[in-house]
């Protein structure tokens, strides 16, 4: 892949490009893919529950100045020159996911409360899309608490929102 090939998809194609599909052994069954987009670098996780029942996806945005920035932030984030990437765009890749294990997304939760999920470096501002994981980032739930009582306590919603630009998140 080369950044011509980046910047056709992005500002001709689709608008973004996928440059990472891993899957992560400590998060056993959740896969983690990387996309370019205009001025930001999205990191989605999901596991196999995602693609059979809609759960079990979570998704972060780190925003940067303009594309070289994008791209230079995550050939550091990935570990590899933007020539070893693959664009999953244009691919037919299935979906293999390992054996699921049930605590992969606890731990995945526990490390984004503690600050401990690796994040790409630079970024101006960062989005997490979750109001659920928004709270666990901001320690104001557990990943242990069930995000379904989570939607039943405005109050508690409407303080993590009141939150998000004390940890710039937009």
């Amino acid at each position: 892949m080369d950044i011509q090939e980046i910047k056709r998809y992005i500002r001709v194609g689709s608008g973004f490009v996928e440059v990472s599909r891993d899957y992560l052994t400590e998060y056993q069954g959740i896969c983690r893919r990387v996309y370019i987009r205009e001025n930001k670098m999205q990191i989605d996780y999901i596991s196999s529950g995602w693609l059979e029942y809609e759960e079990g996806e979570e998704t972060f945005y780190f925003y940067y100045e303009n594309l070289e920035s994008v791209i230079k932030a995550t050939e550091k984030y990935l570990q590899k020159p933007v020539s070893e990437w693959i664009n999953y765009n244009r691919t037919y890749n299935l979906w293999n996911f390992p054996e699921y294990n049930q605590d992969a997304w606890k731990k995945l939760f526990s490390d984004l409360q503690k600050h401990k999920l690796y994040f790409p470096d630079d970024f101006s501002k960062f989005t997490i899309r979750t109001i659920y994981a928004r709270g666990i980032f901001q320690n104001m739930i557990s990943p242990n608490d069930d995000a379904y009582k989570l939607f039943k306590n405005d109050k508690l919603i409407d303080k993590i929102q009141e939150n998000d630009s004390e940890f710039k998140i937009y």
